[in-house]
């Protein structure tokens, strides 16, 4: 190692020149000029590696100007040296030559290479399921050199197709620590001031992740953020909507997952004032469908809008429909219009229900799409079509489901005084066995098929259905009741199977089973108007009613148990325990209404003992017995009457 000029001569007066600093043994290695600072030089310190000296060579001091000179080449060398290691790791734009040390770190993150089948389990089983972040048939090789962030989220979505999913520990820990990792750098993000459209996109599907493991406070920031910056943005109208399966543009998509994912959230206003002529759902986050529909051109031949719209968009239509009915089977007050008075958030919701089957086109319907006709291999060849097809099929049919649910009506009804009207009680009933059945029935179709519903929202839709087939199990007529068991334990199993891949579908799978151990006997049931002490010859059952209330609402059934791992601390978290907003269902007794053992809203308080629902000398007369509800059930959920059902 060759001297420095001012270890070769001594100076003027006779003295020895003195030393240069000694470098320590890393920067030896690496070449690099060693500030020569002990026990640690400051290159050491800054790159947080281990600094050794050889020997006990003093280290003597320099001039002042040297000194100087050797500081700043060395913070120089250091610097670029540290800039070079960043660039490899990570894409440029991460880091620039005129950041502080402190900074570069922060915005250092590993360039995430994950396997290649996590991505293509995203797409298979995620994209468009439910949200459509991607354009179809995107080449999925080109996401290695996508930001880390986003790619690490996909990857935890996809790794819960996996194998049997969430089932193994190792893999929901490796999921979790991807979302956790994927969270980091989009905090960092937001530090540094680069949000971009991949930031946006990641806080899509971290909310998906955080809102399925029950992380509910920390799934909204991650939505209502992504709605802030996509309003920021100023991306335009949202006509682009009508285009959405054939739209390229990632930001438009973008866009319309942020509305999706909030509607299927739940994540709307309230709705208007009961007062306000103006009863559209103009609660909704982006009302997208009375948008359209409000187009003087929509209904109009020729040059008017046409029906010709692809699934994704008529799903974006069909989410509307699933948070009005969220929000309604919410939002119980006491002081709330009967359900078919015409200011009423049921009747509303029933007439954007019909309005929405009016303006969908034809082909989706299952007369047109024969999903019975296709092979297993054929449909998941598809799952880009079909996947998105059977939200569209089951959410649908899951709408009237909530609408007519007789404890969720029952809660409206709580002040009641009056006989319940017959039509509505006969509507509701049919209404509720009609779209009940249809949904086993397409979980039969699925089953035959063994074609896996990935979309989680679909967990929630199969869990409403289980707590109708749930209340039917126990009435009196034995063939309605053994069909009702049936279409029990199908729910139960989808949801069992789906609870493999979604940990909120796990428990509410659990929270079922907990609710079929819950009901019990408790006595005979007493027609109304009868004498006291009189009774029907009914058995009068009891069920956990606080446990019914968490599985119908979306939010409580998706809710983990344990606080400790959602966005607020202790103090905070027990103060919105309290303050949630989440409605008690305490209003709603055994006394009022009679639910286990009744078909439908029958067992209400207000229904007259003996109704006569068709003209005389007609078979059907309409007792408490309910007879006529289980032949109605089975008129309706027969597979021959399918056939000439309109919408289907």
């Amino acid at each position: 190692m060759a001297t420095s000029p001012s270890r070769r001569a001594p100076s003027e007066d006779g003295r020895p020149a003195k030393r240069a600093r000694q470098a320590c043994e890393p920067c030896r290695r690496k070449k690099t000029r060693c500030p020569g600072e002990k026990p640690i030089c400051s290159f050491c310190e800054r790159l947080g590696q281990k600094c050794v000296y050889t020997g006990s060579e003093a280290v003597e001091e320099g001039s002042d100007f040297a000194k100087n000179i050797e500081d700043r080449v060395s913070r120089i060398e250091s610097k670029l040296e540290q800039l070079v290691e960043i660039v490899a790791i990570q894409e440029s734009r991460y880091a620039s030559s005129e950041a502080s040390p402190e900074i570069a770190m922060t915005r250092t993150f590993p360039l995430h290479e994950p396997p290649r089948s996590a991505i293509d389990l995203y797409f298979t089983f995620c994209n468009a399921q439910p949200i459509l972040l991607f354009p179809k048939n995107i080449n999925s090789n080109s996401f290695g050199r996508r930001d880390p962030e986003l790619v690490l989220a996909m990857e935890a979505l996809g790794l819960r197709f996996q194998g049997s999913g969430t089932a193994e520990s190792q893999l929901e820990a490796k999921i979790q620590s991807q979302t956790q990792k994927a969270c980091q750098i989009v905090m960092a993000r937001l530090t540094d001031g680069t949000v971009e459209l991949s930031t946006i996109q990641t806080l899509c599907l971290l909310s998906m992740l955080e809102y399925t493991a029950g992380n509910l406070i920390r799934s909204g920031f991650h939505s209502r953020m992504a709605d802030y910056f996509i309003g920021a943005t100023q991306i335009g109208e949202l006509r682009f909507i009508n285009r959405l399966d054939k739209e390229q543009d990632e930001r438009k998509l973008c866009h319309a997952s942020v509305i999706m994912l909030q509607n299927l959230q739940g994540n709307i206003c309230t709705f208007p004032p009961r007062d306000n002529e103006k009863t559209s759902a103009d609660g909704l986050a982006s009302p997208v469908f009375e948008t359209m529909i409000s187009r003087k051109d929509f209904r109009k031949g020729g040059g008017g809008l046409r029906l010709d719209f692809g699934i994704n968009t008529a799903n974006m239509h069909t989410s509307e429909l699933w948070a009005l009915a969220c929000k309604y089977a919410t939002d119980h007050r006491i002081d709330a219009h009967p359900p078919w008075h015409p200011q009423s958030d049921y009747t509303m919701i029933t007439y954007r229900h019909t309005e929405h089957e009016s303006c969908m086109p034809l082909q989706f319907r299952l007369h047109a799409s024969r999903f019975q006709d296709h092979s297993s291999e054929d449909l998941h060849a598809h799952r880009d079509y079909w996947g998105p097809w059977l939200f569209f099929q089951l959410a649908w049919h899951a709408v009237p489901c909530i609408l007519n649910h007789p404890f969720l009506l029952s809660m409206r009804l709580r002040n009641f005084r009056r006989i319940m009207p017959q039509s509505f009680l006969r509507n509701s009933f049919e209404q509720l066995t009609l779209h009940s059945g249809w949904i086993v029935h397409f979980l039969d179709l699925v089953e035959n098929k063994a074609f896996e519903i990935s979309d989680p929202t679909l967990g929630h839709c199969v869990s409403i259905v289980a707590t109708i087939y749930l209340q039917h199990s126990f009435t009196e007529d034995e063939a309605f009741s053994k069909k009702a068991q049936t279409g029990f334990e199908k729910c139960l199993r989808f949801l069992r199977a789906m609870g493999h891949r979604w940990p909120h579908i796990r428990r509410q799978a659990q929270h079922l089973e907990q609710l079929r151990g819950s009901i019990s006997p408790g006595g005979l049931m007493t027609e109304p108007g009868s004498a006291a002490g009189d009774s029907s010859g009914r058995p009068k059952w009891s069920i956990n009613v606080q446990l019914l209330w968490k599985i119908l609402i979306y939010p409580h059934a998706s809710k983990s148990i344990d606080h400790t791992k959602d966005i607020l601390g202790p103090l905070l978290a027990n103060d919105s325990a309290r303050s949630s907003g989440l409605s008690s269902a305490g209003g709603i007794g055994e006394p009022d209404f009679a639910l286990i053992g009744s078909a439908g809203l029958s067992g209400h308080k207000t229904v007259a003992s003996e109704c006569v629902t068709f003209p005389p000398n007609k078979p059907s007369i309409l007792h408490r017995d309910k007879n006529h509800w289980a032949k109605c059930l089975q008129q309706w959920t027969c597979r021959d009457s399918r056939k000439t059902l309109s919408w289907i």
